[in-house]
């Protein structure tokens, strides 16, 4: 079962009916879902040189909510944050955002996201800084998941960071105190849900809204979540946290069907236990999940920030002078290979491109977008 065939069947009286709670990113997305591998988006004719075979292949659509979409981009990105690592002790840290500010979210991904990520940033280099600490400039990487295992609206933020940085003298590096310890983790907590109330008033300030005031006052009182653990030399870390930069909250191998009443059966694995169970959601909330996740157009997943940001190149150089190490070469863009012959299994060369044709009304025409559909949609949270 693939994620098309769910669209197909059910995407236009799904958009109909619930156009009013769609935003034009939605639209997209399913566009994009459909047409990939289609003649929708054009192809290539390759052909064997020793048996004459031709084969047809369509173009991918790219899109990061298409599950089938992002193989090779993952491992690219993959590899070049791999050469990125230094020689020391890396972490996960995990800032997860409370029940009640996720309507809040929601409803302004766009903002709420990157104000996530602010707090998120402005806390690590708070801690990161501090003389108890590590005492220095540090480097660390974020990439934002907003899903469960079973497709449920969860945000928060994955962040890998070496438990290292540089001196304010940019002369020596500070070490993490131990293997196995960054930051208090419920210090962290604190400081980050207090960075992210200042940040809301703040911009309430600025932009004449009453976002903060619409959020429950007892979320301000009560512990938030943040993890830490070790994660060794940083490699299986990248490595996992790849799979969210140019995935999306589903892979086509967890749609098992429909069962007996029509209902779409999600395999899905505990997180605790790692054992797995099959989930089956009504059609409509297969496809209201599926909305959730995905992500205003422009908006970035994967942020780098101190040495390992893009500003900071000079940086990253000089820990690894003060290392004694030498950083790994960057890692060639890869190359989609030849196609083999199905046939004679030799490699086939390239006959023509198929031109994608003129773009018509396509899922428009059956579920017209609302006006204002650039906007953030309301929130589409709860179930039915």
């Amino acid at each position: 079962m693939d994620l098309a065939s769910i669209f197909a069947a059910h995407w236009g009286r799904f958009a109909s009916l619930h156009r009013h709670l769609l935003g034009g990113a939605h639209y997209r997305a399913a566009e994009a879902v459909l047409a990939c591998r289609t003649a929708e988006l054009g192809g290539q004719v390759h052909r064997c040189g020793d048996c004459g075979r031709q084969t047809y292949g369509y173009h991918s659509c790219n899109h990061r909510a298409c599950p089938k979409c992002g193989g090779r981009e993952q491992k690219e990105w993959a590899a070049a944050q791999e050469a990125k690592l230094i020689r020391a002790g890396y972490f996960m840290l995990t800032f997860t955002l409370p029940q009640e500010l996720r309507v809040s979210a929601y409803r302004g991904q766009r903002w709420f996201y990157d104000l996530m990520f602010r707090a998120m940033a402005l806390t690590l280099m708070e801690f990161a800084q501090d003389g108890k600490h590590l005492g220095g400039t540090p480097g660390f990487s974020a990439v934002l998941h907003t899903w469960t295992r079973e497709m449920g609206y969860h945000p928060h933020l994955h962040v890998i960071m070496p438990g290292l940085a540089l001196g304010a003298d940019g002369l020596r590096v500070r070490r993490a105190k131990g293997t196995r310890y960054l930051f208090p983790v419920k210090a962290l907590g604190a400081a980050f849900r207090n960075r992210v109330r200042m940040l809301l008033q703040a911009r309430d300030r600025e932009e004449h809204t009453q976002h903060l005031a619409q959020i429950d006052s007892r979320v301000w009182h009560r512990a938030w979540v943040v993890d830490a653990q070790a994660v060794g030399r940083g490699r299986a870390a990248v490595r996992y946290l790849a799979r969210y930069v140019h995935k999306s909250a589903i892979s086509e191998p967890r749609l098992l069907g429909y069962d007996g009443a029509g209902r779409i059966r999600l395999n899905c694995q505990d997180s605790r236990s790692g054992r797995w169970h099959v989930v089956a959601l009504a059609v409509d909330e297969f496809l209201r999940r599926w909305c959730l996740h995905v992500l205003p157009k422009g908006l970035v997943r994967v942020r780098h920030y101190g040495f390992l940001s893009a500003a900071a190149k000079r940086r990253l150089e000089r820990i690894h002078q003060i290392l004694g190490t030498r950083p790994a070469p960057k890692p060639p863009a890869s190359e989609a290979p030849a196609p083999q012959c199905p046939c004679c299994g030799k490699a086939m060369t390239l006959l023509c491109i198929i031109k994608r044709p003129p773009r018509g009304r396509g899922l428009y025409a059956s579920a017209p977008q609302p006006k204002g559909s650039s906007r953030a949609p309301p929130p589409i949270l709860a179930s039915g």
